[in-house]
């Protein structure tokens, strides 16, 4: 059986399973990193985006293959995940699929992140939802007229719905918007990957973040210091990234910016794809939440079986492309 869940019934392509070599949900994870074989994307035109406080936000959009702005099926705007960036393999991957499926596709950069880290002050989190809602602007400007999707990884599709969910006048321009591997209670996430059989994931994103707040202009030297001593995530979190997004403390800040308890009150059509072997990101949340009986209503939860984190590598590879570009076409008619 391909799902464990799968609330979207027909609407998505089945799971056909691991393929071999990526068995487990480690190799399906890694599988990218390992290989970092994504296309090179095409020529893409810039865009910068001015904040009020200063700060620029930096994406590259691509028009649709063969097509031109307008008259694409629609616009998806890609979302990376924590210490990713619009040139993360998972965001690269996207490109082709996206692009022959007759859409076109803004990739994008949260605040600071990869490219644009030397445009912004701050950073981005789990809670940043508002500086997602500038790329909506955006992706309606350069597709003008076209279905906007936005198609969020990992920590990102948690701000993707925080940003539905605490702003949804501006969401309801969306005509959806797809999780993938996304930490719906951010406590349980941080307990599951901080866990001792992920030290080498830990040692490896707790470096990233190091990185970003060494490089951060402007960033105030206590914080860079704090961000150098941090021994575990939890300590950077305790001392950079929830003070730095208002909170006192982790345990504030991980209760703040999860949306498990919210999921219910999300007014725009919205698919949530996990891994029932995610080694970062707990799948007992969605397969616990009651199944939806008002058509549109909350989320559509699909469980694989199998598929890691973000990883969803069957024989044709990133499964999870095809699921969100048939649901995204279902999801308009």
């Amino acid at each position: 059986m391909a799902f464990l869940r799968n609330d979207a019934g027909g609407l998505i392509p089945p799971f056909a399973g691991e393929a071999i070599p990526w068995l487990g949900g480690d190799l399906q994870t890694m599988r990218h990193f390992l290989r970092r074989d994504a296309p090179p994307p095409p020529p893409s035109r810039e865009i910068l985006i001015d904040l009020d406080d200063g700060d620029r936000l930096l994406a590259a959009f691509h028009p649709a293959q063969g097509g031109t702005p307008g008259k694409s099926r629609g616009c998806v705007i890609a979302v990376h995940g924590l210490n990713g960036c619009m040139d993360a393999q998972h965001i690269r991957w996207l490109v082709p699929e996206v692009l022959a499926a007759g859409y076109s596709l803004l990739r994008v950069n949260m605040r600071g992140a990869g490219p644009g880290r030397r445009l912004a002050r701050g950073t981005y989190n789990a809670g940043a939802g508002s500086d997602l809602i500038p790329f909506i602007d955006a992706a309606a400007a350069a597709d003008a007229g076209a279905p906007l999707f936005m198609m969020a990884h990992s920590l990102g599709g948690t701000a993707a719905l925080n940003m539905a969910l605490d702003f949804p006048d501006q969401a309801a321009r969306l005509a959806g918007l797809v999780t993938i591997g996304t930490p719906l209670d951010m406590t349980a996430t941080a307990r599951r990957f901080s866990s001792r059989r992920n030290a080498l994931y830990v040692r490896y994103m707790l470096a990233g973040l190091k990185d970003i707040a060494a490089t951060a202009p402007g960033l105030d030297p206590r914080y860079q210091d704090a961000a150098a001593r941090a021994r575990s995530m939890y300590e950077f979190d305790d001392l950079v990234t929830a003070p730095l997004a208002g909170y006192p403390d982790s345990a504030a800040y991980y209760t703040a910016t999860s949306v498990h308890r919210r999921m219910d009150d999300l007014a725009i059509p919205t698919l949530v794809l996990q891994g029932s072997n995610d080694p970062w990101v707990p799948v007992a949340t969605c397969l616990a939440r009651p199944i939806p009986t008002t058509p549109g209503a909350g989320a559509s939860i699909v469980v694989t079986r199998g598929g890691g984190h973000v990883g969803f590598h069957d024989r044709k590879l990133n499964w999870h492309i095809r699921a969100t570009l048939a649901w995204c076409k279902a999801t308009v008619g």
